[in-house]
């Protein structure tokens, strides 16, 4: 809030706004591609069409959306792997365990609120150092079960050591990041069906 009132001030605030909206555009654009890739590759595996089985999951996408969480979505995530056939000991057991390590939604929100800051302040940033960080921030997000901002919490101190951002542009990355918080726990449920959807071919039936 206060750094809003800042450039509401300063009269930056048109400017960021502008940021934001194609900040959120392009991360949403690449969650749907993400999805789609996703689905397609489930789809092949398991033998069903892969359109049926993501418009199934249209529920978990939008309690994931509304409540911008993913552990509290799984009951409705749940529900939706039912409607795909996926055999309820696979997903009691994939759906509960992604909710915890499968934040490629948040991920892809991530980077692109980062990648937005350096624009804004005129950063540049080596691919090395976005792979490093990739990397680093993908194993810290398994210590970040599914609550809201948890990536970002996460992946703060990373910011500053790998990537060099200073005090005030991690907070502008965390304000973009907070700004579109629904649409990466909204892709990150809606992944964990295609998780299911694909383990539930390789291990239905099976016993241990």
């Amino acid at each position: 809030m206060t750094m809003i009132c800042e450039m509401t001030a300063s009269g930056k605030i048109a400017a960021m706004a502008g940021t934001m909206v194609k900040v959120i555009g392009t991360g949403w654009a690449l969650t749907i591609v993400f999805l789609v890739l996703l689905y397609a590759a489930a789809g092949a595996i398991a033998r069903k069409n892969p359109l049926r089985c993501l418009w199934n999951m249209v529920p978990a996408y939008l309690t994931g959306f509304s409540i911008a969480s993913s552990s509290a979505a799984i009951p409705v995530t749940l529900g939706c792997c039912e409607k795909n056939g996926i055999s309820r000991d696979i997903r009691d057991f994939v759906v509960p365990l992604c909710a915890n390590i499968h934040m490629v939604g948040s991920a892809i929100k991530l980077m692109a609120s980062t990648l937005a800051t350096a624009i804004i302040f005129g950063i540049d940033l080596p691919l090395p150092q976005i792979v490093h960080f990739n990397f680093m921030f993908a194993i810290a997000a398994v210590a970040a079960p599914g609550v809201m901002c948890g990536v970002l919490m996460a992946s703060v101190g990373f910011l500053d050591s790998i990537l060099g951002l200073t005090p005030d542009q991690i907070a502008v990355v965390m304000t973009l990041y907070m700004a579109l918080d629904g649409y990466g726990p909204a892709a990150n449920v809606t992944g964990d069906g295609a998780v299911a959807l694909a383990a539930d071919s390789f291990f239905s039936g099976r016993r241990t």
